[in-house]
């Protein structure tokens, strides 16, 4: 009888470890699939909330940027209307009268809150907002010889100088010759900033910070 008790041990031994392992393997595919599956969700989040990519088209931000550009933007300083002059910001111009495209435009914050923009024999003046001095501003980012002018329907609706809302920002591009920003469609609104471009990732010999 002792015999059969060990052949009967010796037969169940094996089957609790093929167990074991397959219990094994089924909780590390598990572990894979939860793995992924928060990956996927911060992924999303990331896209939704923090960071998107954005293609540039045309030439209106020559030299800094160019047609076919692909740019990495961040969202979180939209959430807090958070902007400096001399940020490169993604723009929802839809509705704005002079604007009929379904893409958004990129551009860069020159005039902030409260400041007012003149912009006169082909430069920018700033009046910052506790100040009766304007200065010229200092835009090391354009050409050589590029000027900045308004064209006869800005000067019309007072785009050439402006005292900017509390939550207003001019912005232009940097081909002033070829951009439509705001000396032609007015300040934009803290709202219609979707993001700030932060990094150029392709063409690859461009990659680099902006």
């Amino acid at each position: 009888m002792k015999k059969t008790g060990l052949k009967e041990e010796g037969m169940t031994t094996p089957n609790v470890r093929k167990t074991d392992g397959k219990t094994a393997i089924i909780k590390e595919i598990l572990s894979w699939i939860r793995t992924i599956a928060i990956g996927v969700v911060i992924g999303i989040l990331l896209v939704v909330f923090v960071i998107q990519r954005d293609n540039v088209y045309g030439d209106s931000m020559f030299p800094t940027l160019e047609n076919g550009y692909v740019v990495f933007t961040e969202k979180i300083s939209t959430y807090f209307d958070n902007f400096d002059r001399g940020d490169i910001v993604i723009l929802d111009g839809h509705d704005m009268e002079g604007y009929n495209h379904e893409e958004y435009l990129i551009k860069r914050v020159v005039g902030l809150p409260g400041e007012t923009i003149r912009i006169t024999e082909g430069k920018v003046y700033i009046k910052p907002a506790d100040s009766d001095e304007f200065y010229e501003l200092k835009e090391n980012y354009l050409q050589d010889g590029v000027e900045t002018v308004v064209m006869s329907t800005g000067i019309e609706k007072g785009y050439n100088e402006i005292t900017l809302g509390p939550d207003e920002y001019y912005c232009m591009g940097d081909n002033r010759p070829v951009s439509n920003d705001s000396r032609t469609l007015g300040p934009f609104s803290a709202d219609r900033i979707k993001g700030i471009a932060i990094i150029v990732v392709y063409p690859f010999t461009a990659f680099g910070l902006l």
